[in-house]
């Protein structure tokens, strides 16, 4: 990208840009779109990634690095709102996500091409969050800094012997040692 600007007709950024907001236009799609670059991504980290078959689940990937698995929430934003991106954290079923239904959040602002890997205690009981990309202190969406780029939460090894997350009890919490727990 040597020697292209941000202003040019031809700039990779600004195209990257303007296809962004076309996209946001399709909710359903803006979705599938965010799913496919958390796959690549976290692939790229040695993670395994699947998919449940459906879309009844109340997470969108069984992640697993070693002999830990993690159930992912994938949430994508496309626009921006005053140097901020909301992200909508209920279920389709107009509940909070909480330790039953997930082990975190990955919320992937695609118009900077940045995730944040937020564990679901720090989500727990809200239905948005806000969040700005390199917000200092004191600025709206501080809060969820420590976790950008933070895919060391969901590859880090677990100390203890973990189990499976599908039990078949859905009513069962996970049994992730670490699941949820700060950095």
């Amino acid at each position: 990208m040597k020697g292209k600007c941000e202003f040019a007709d031809d700039c990779p950024v600004r195209r990257r840009r303007a296809q962004a907001e076309r996209l946001a236009q399709d909710p359903k799609r803006k979705g599938e779109l965010g799913e496919l670059v958390f796959v690549l991504t976290a692939a790229s980290h040695g993670l395994i990634v699947s998919k449940p078959y459906g879309d009844s689940a109340s997470y969108d990937f069984l992640v697993q690095s070693g002999r830990r698995i993690l159930r992912v929430q994938v949430k994508a934003a496309f626009t921006e709102r005053q140097g901020a991106y909301c992200f909508n954290v209920t279920s389709g079923r107009q509940w909070y996500y909480t330790e039953q239904d997930i082990d975190y959040l990955a919320a992937y602002i695609a118009p900077v091409d940045v995730w944040y890997i937020v564990p679901v205690h720090v989500i727990r009981s809200t239905s948005a969050i806000v969040i700005s990309p390199g917000a200092r202190l004191k600025q709206r969406g501080v809060r969820f800094e420590p976790y950008r780029v933070a895919w060391h939460l969901l590859t880090r090894k677990s100390q203890r012997k973990t189990q499976s997350v599908i039990k078949g009890d859905k009513s069962e919490p996970s049994s992730h040692p670490e699941a949820g727990a700060p950095p």
